[in-house]
């Protein structure tokens, strides 16, 4: 991964200052033929910035299974400051590919600050509910229900602890009774050991259980408050990047 990400910095002209896996990799629940999808953040030379004209703050690349997509760092800060869901879970992934770790720890530290359970939650919502839809036939993917658990689960951990959800997959299951989460995780075993385009009988308890969640999650999300960024804070790590050597 390092000479995949050397590679980009030199071809593209950018530092890449933070990079990490995203999607079921840093979930726990990839199939054996899932991408490595891989997020990173960049700056460009000082000049880049001083600019009037807008210019492409986005690198994406897919080649076989390596699916990058970097965002340049201020699009990134922009991003938080209206936490966004994405940009906020990258930064927490367990699995990170480069990251020194004092930018890293003030990264995570902006993003708290910038954390809206209200906006986050009706994130989540709005991709369950989506998710939820493909649950509805007698064999469905397993990748569909682990989504649908996965952001429903996000839901209802913004609902009880008012924090950022775990990137982890099973560290939200402390939120689930015992029986439901011995189903899901067998279900994870089998979703290890089977391709993603794998279908399954339906498993009406955890079907419920998703259902029975969004309900909840959509009934006291308007309740929830919003974020509290520093924008003086932001804007001084953002000059601090594009201007140290």
């Amino acid at each position: 991964m390092k000479t995949k990400l050397e590679k980009i910095e030199k071809e593209r002209g950018v530092k890449i200052n933070f990079a990490c896996e995203s999607g079921s990799r840093a979930w726990g629940f990839a199939s054996p033929d899932s991408d490595y999808d891989v997020r990173f953040l960049y700056t460009k030379p000082l000049s880049w910035y001083l600019s009037v004209s807008e210019k492409r703050d986005t690198i994406d690349i897919m080649d076989g299974d390596f699916d990058a997509v970097g965002w340049e760092l201020r699009k990134s800060l922009q991003l938080l400051k209206k936490s966004n869901v994405p940009a906020i879970e990258h930064l927490f992934s367990p699995i990170i590919y480069l990251g020194e770790n004092t930018t890293l720890s003030e990264l995570k530290s902006i993003a708290a600050e910038c954390f809206s359970p209200i906006a986050c939650m009706f994130h989540y919502l709005s991709m369950s509910k989506k998710y939820e839809e493909k649950l509805a036939s007698e064999t469905i993917k397993l990748k569909s229900l682990f989504y649908a658990l996965r952001t429903s689960l996000a839901g209802k951990w913004i609902l009880e602890h008012k924090t950022m959800p775990p990137v982890v997959f099973s560290e939200m299951l402390s939120l689930v009774s015992d029986d439901i989460a011995d189903e899901i995780k067998d279900l994870t075993v089998i979703k290890s050991m089977n391709d993603e385009s794998y279908v399954h009988i339906r498993n009406e308890k955890v079907i419920r259980f998703i259902s029975e969640t969004i309900t909840t999650n959509n009934n006291y999300a308007k309740s929830l408050p919003s974020g509290k960024p520093d924008h003086e804070r932001i804007d001084a790590f953002l000059f601090k990047s594009i201007t140290e050597k």
